[in-house]
């Protein structure tokens, strides 16, 4: 073999645990590292991040890997002709991440926070027409990282995210169902949300003790519910009737909106024409921004 080859542009897949071993590293339980060391999932994933056609694409999509890790999915998004700019919270990733793909220009890795990234700024300094969003979230910031999506969700084309089974659950379920909760509410309500596949603990290194699903969320054309600017800590009208309603989920609506303030809650309920006996988990996506809209303009006085 001739040692002054130059590597390859396209990297091979490679089983994680070998990079791992490689590098002298090994999982860290405080950054919930659990690395897919299943191939033909890895695969999927990449596919439905940047799906394969016969046609001529536009343009090769920018995804926006949430935790790349050690590559692995991002090595398949590189065989697609995707740019990635990984986003990688821990220093040896990155660290990792520069060694095996320094060669690759379509790759930028930033040290960072998912829970953090601006994908409006992204979006507007980037030549790509659309980003996409991909990763594996760690469950102890899933809500936020969803939170932050949610509030960029005009900036994006879409999103295909690993998150736990239940977090799945959650996100599809439809109102009455014991899943159904503000989660859901607050994600729908910008996104659509169809669960793609179900990934089992042993497709894991280390495997984690429950089941992960892969989802796929679409921005919807108009927010049901407008986007409240990072810039204020005051809560909008849907967000504060959301809240309410599951925070007290046993309790009807005008006990649940009256516990935040009385006159606006009847106010609201009046307005919407929604019945203040129902229960707050009996209520479609739709409703609640209704509810929201009309508690933002009902007289506080």
């Amino acid at each position: 073999m001739n040692a002054s080859a130059p590597p390859r542009s396209e990297p091979a897949w490679e089983d994680p645990r070998t990079v791992l071993k490689r590098h002298g590293l090994s999982p860290k339980k405080r950054f919930s590292q659990n690395y897919l060391v299943a191939r033909g999932v890895v695969e999927r994933i990449a596919d439905a991040l940047c799906p394969r056609s016969s046609e001529i694409p536009a343009s090769p999509p920018l995804v926006v890997e949430l935790g790349p890790g050690l590559g692995t999915l991002t090595s398949a998004l590189l065989r697609r002709d995707a740019t990635v700019l990984g986003i990688e919270r821990d220093p040896d990733m990155v660290m990792v991440l520069h060694a095996e793909f320094s060669h690759i220009s379509r790759l930028t890795v930033q040290l960072g926070d998912a829970t953090e990234v601006n994908y409006r700024d992204i979006s507007r300094d980037s030549d790509h027409a659309s980003i996409t969003v991909g990763g594996n979230l760690p469950y102890a910031v899933t809500g936020a990282i969803f939170r932050t999506l949610c509030a960029h969700a005009s900036a994006i084309q879409g999103a295909v995210l690993m998150v736990q089974k239940e977090v799945r659950d959650r996100l599809t379920a439809a109102p009455g169902n014991k899943n159904y909760g503000a989660l859901s509410v607050f994600v729908r309500a910008a996104f659509s949300a169809q669960s793609l596949f179900i990934v089992p603990a042993s497709a894991f290194y280390p495997a984690p003790k429950v089941a992960s699903a892969v989802v796929r969320l679409t921005p919807r054309d108009a927010p049901l519910a407008k986007e409240t600017s990072g810039a204020t800590k005051e809560p909008s009208g849907f967000q504060t009737v959301v809240r309410a309603a599951f925070e007290q989920r046993r309790k009807t609506l005008r006990n649940a909106l009256s516990h935040v303030h009385p006159k606006r809650a009847a106010a609201a309920l009046a307005e919407s024409a929604i019945d203040g006996r129902r229960r707050g988990e009996t209520l479609s996506v739709e409703e609640f921004a209704r509810l929201g809209a009309a508690w933002e303009c009902a007289d506080s006085g």
